[in-house]
């Protein structure tokens, strides 16, 4: 289910990279952390098949990169991996030209982009998010993650996001790779629309708002099982005390405001203090009912 969510993330994020400049932002984000970047080779993994063809067309419109190479492994019943791949100096230099790397040293950094501007800066990010992120079902959970290839890219990646956009994630170390993660539901809500992918943050919103009203009703509800508990206990105790003087043969001797509370909770077990007071004749406030029944138990503590 996880899995599904962030497909459905990632293929609504890929329709929404259109136009040259969003276009090469995008290849941009996705070539920083692509799965190997040299001088003569560029390889992209990935799950999606939506990630996949947003690769190939992407890498298509660059003018003598050629026709990407393209395969998938079967890993039943895993998702299928998906290899992306581009090889050769000068069809490699032609894809780096395209998006300002043509100085790349083989050291990576998202600051070898320069000032990217920040209306282009969410498809900078989305094809970021389209080769290394995911994101888990909210229904099991908030969680978001940037599994980055270089410690550098990770806090660089950090540093970007919390300058821009105020989202500060946390970073720990998984095996070989270095990740990004937030477990805000408003940062993953704000990642995900600036991404391109605001049906998706709808949607995340939606389900905070039904477990909001799920966690709010079962504690209403084990608040009234808690009142009844309570409201329970205390008239066991009255009608306890009642029956031991009654018992005692001193029921008589009580006053007569007493003998009314008493006969009225005797026959009325169930209802709350409140119910009870409007059933006296004439009907009588809270405070002076609760002070009556107290009388009548502290009158068979004394026995």
């Amino acid at each position: 289910m996880s899995e599904l969510f962030s497909h459905r993330v990632k293929a609504e994020a890929a329709k929404g990279i259109t136009g040259r400049k969003k276009c090469d932002a995008a290849l941009l984000g996705m070539l920083l952390f692509a799965h190997k970047l040299s001088h003569d080779e560029i390889i992209f993994r990935t799950e999606n098949p939506d990630v996949a063809e947003l690769i190939c067309r992407l890498l298509g419109h660059v003018e003598g990169a050629g026709e990407a190479n393209i395969s998938k492994k079967e890993r039943d019943p895993r998702p299928a991996i998906f290899t992306v791949g581009i090889r050769g100096e000068h069809k490699v230099s032609a894809v780096l030209s395209r998006v300002g790397l043509s100085e790349f040293s083989g050291n990576r950094s998202i600051y070898l982009a320069g000032d990217i501007p920040e209306k282009l800066f969410g498809s900078f990010v989305a094809g970021i998010f389209l080769i290394c992120g995911s994101v888990a079902d909210p229904n099991k959970g908030y969680h978001l993650e940037f599994v980055t290839p270089t410690e550098r890219l990770c806090q660089e990646l950090e540093t970007a996001l919390s300058e821009r956009m105020g989202l500060d994630g946390g970073i720990i170390k998984r095996r070989s790779s270095h990740v990004l993660y937030f477990k805000e539901s408003e940062h993953i809500e704000d990642i995900l629309t600036l991404i391109g992918s605001p049906h998706s943050s709808i949607e995340l919103m939606n389900v905070k708002i039904y477990k909001d009203l799920r966690n709010r009703a079962n504690r209403a509800t084990n608040c009234d099982t808690a009142n009844l508990g309570k409201q329970s206990r205390s008239a066991s105790k009255q009608i306890e005390a009642i029956e031991k003087i009654e018992k005692s043969g001193k029921m008589k001797n009580l006053p007569d405001e007493l003998k009314e509370v008493a006969v009225l909770r005797k026959e009325n077990p169930d209802l709350s203090l409140s119910e009870l007071c409007l059933r006296a004749s004439p009907p009588m406030s809270r405070s002076g009912m609760n002070h009556r029944l107290q009388r009548i138990i502290k009158t068979a503590e004394e026995l």
